[in-house]
């Protein structure tokens, strides 16, 4: 890129140790990421045989100057590192040779082939995981050797981190979710390893999150600070507890400057409520739960619940955290929204928990900033195939726990007898794991989905839930169960 003949148009970043000084040689090309299955750029140096990931980072307003003869209108920064060809490679094998040898030709199909890699080289790098046929040029998985490989890397890389949940969690960058699970089990990691979308696949777009219409939002919770950045509004502190401070917004273009100041408050409010001894009851039902998922899923807290108060007041309190959450759900991998609700004599039955629930998504529904009020129904609506409870259009199944549900009960609490918990998942979540659609179709005996493998957790625990004959059904029924766990038995909590 320094020769006067070439007009560069790229600015990379890159190890000298591990790449040419003659950047041409590189050969950039699209693949599959091996997680989220996104397209992904990836450089090779065809000398080297080396891989690199490419990750850009964007930067508003900004060009680079050139040996003080050429101007790159695009400011944005490569940063080149490597990768290893197992990660690209290791989706395919898991799907494709763990019961059988497959040939490196047809391993090499779809957008591998562009790697450009030849057999002999494939096979060596497959040795570390692999069974080979060299004569074949065929490999097998070795489920041993594949977790051995693991161990190793997740042993060489808790040296310059807190622990090897946290190695772990930094290798699942790469791997998909099903193999995450198998070899968190085999490795025996039973910490709660939890991973973020991966870095070279986070958007570099400035968020222009808008609320559209005028909300009343009580001031007395020091979280509405992010919600005000996120807005970019001024506001005024209420004088009185009883006054209501008025937030509105139009449609101009949120500053980045003010999204990276939300996002810090985002962040560090998460992780404070996350540690905080306030929703360790949720922690213990997460920790605890038969889904293979439960454990390393980042749920955000609601403020905490007083009660003291209405229910509406409650809710009134936790809207400005709810607004960030919708804000944020697709940018940062956050899997749930939890809000914990004191067991008293308001709750004494599931019944009435379910009053309360309604209360809460009504209060939701009535100050939802994209005005579908997917509640502002009539009841019986609710209780039918096809609605679905959306917030600032994000979609959302609902899940509750309660301290009435016995053991052998699949929405058992574990042990937590304080709190009835509602849990918001976004549908985006689903498909951010790669969750297989919904069946009433189950392998028992040799379960490979993770669906499938969720439903034989939960039976051999004595957890066993019900399954539908049919995959259409009214999402409201599920949303509290009844202690029968008879799909017959409806807990009509929208009356």
């Amino acid at each position: 890129m320094s020769s006067s003949t070439v007009v560069p148009n790229r600015v990379l970043i890159v190890d000298k140790r591990l790449v040419p000084v003659n950047c041409e040689q590189l050969h950039f090309v699209q693949l599959s990421h091996p997680r989220t299955k996104q397209s992904q750029s990836y450089a090779i140096d065809q000398q080297s045989k080396t891989i690199f990931e490419v990750i850009q980072c964007t930067r508003s307003h900004s060009s680079w100057f050139i040996n003080d003869q050429h101007v790159v209108p695009d400011g944005s920064l490569y940063i080149v590192t490597p990768v290893n060809v197992i990660f690209l490679l290791l989706p395919s094998i898991w799907s494709d040779a763990r019961e059988q040898f497959l040939s490196t030709k047809t391993l090499m199909n779809g957008s591998l082939k562009n790697l450009q890699l030849d057999e002999d080289f494939i096979l060596e790098k497959l040795t570390s995981i692999c069974d080979i046929d060299s004569e074949k040029h065929s490999v097998k998985l070795n489920e041993e050797k594949l977790i051995q490989w693991f161990r190793d890397r997740v042993d060489r890389l808790k040296k310059h981190v807190e622990d090897e949940e946290h190695a772990f969690d930094l290798i699942c960058e790469y791997v998909p979710d099903d193999i995450i699970e198998y070899c968190q089990q085999k490795l025996e990691l039973h910490g709660n390893v939890r991973y973020e979308l991966p870095t070279g696949q986070k958007s570099a777009a400035v968020i222009k999150k808008t609320v559209e219409s005028s909300l009343n939002i009580f001031y007395n919770d020091t979280f509405i600070l992010g919600t005000l950045y996120l807005l970019e509004k001024r506001h005024s502190k209420s004088q009185s507890s009883n006054e209501k401070t008025t937030l509105t917004t139009n449609d101009k273009e949120v500053s980045k400057t003010v999204v990276d100041h939300a996002k810090q408050v985002l962040f560090e409010h998460h992780l404070n409520s996350s540690q905080s001894s306030l929703f360790h009851e949720f922690h213990r039902i997460q920790n605890k739960s038969d889904c293979i998922f439960a454990k390393r899923a980042r749920c955000w807290n609601a403020p905490h619940w007083l009660d003291t108060i209405s229910v509406e007041d409650n809710c009134e309190r936790l809207l400005p955290n709810f607004i960030l959450f919708c804000a944020f759900v697709q940018e940062v991998a956050i899997d749930g929204y939890v809000i914990e609700i004191p067991h008293n004599d308001l709750t004494a039955t599931l019944e009435d928990f379910g009053q309360i629930l309604k209360k809460v998504l009504r209060y939701l529904s009535d100050h939802d900033p994209a005005k579908r009020h997917c509640m502002s129904v009539a009841p019986e609506r609710i209780g039918q195939k096809g609605w679905v409870f959306q917030f600032d259009r994000v979609t959302f199944f609902i899940t509750t726990f309660a301290p009435h549900y016995p053991e052998n009960h699949p929405r058992y609490a574990h042990g937590s007898k304080k709190y009835c918990h509602i849990l918001f998942q976004p549908e985006i979540s689903f498909l951010r794991h790669n969750l297989p659609d919904d069946t009433p179709e189950t392998n028992w005996s040799q379960p490979i989905t993770t669906r499938d493998k969720t439903r034989v957790a939960f039976r051999e625990h004595g957890r066993e839930y019900p399954i539908r004959p049919t995959i259409y059904y009214p999402p409201a029924h599920d949303i509290i169960r009844p202690l029968s766990n008879d799909l017959d038995d409806i807990i009509e909590w929208w009356l």
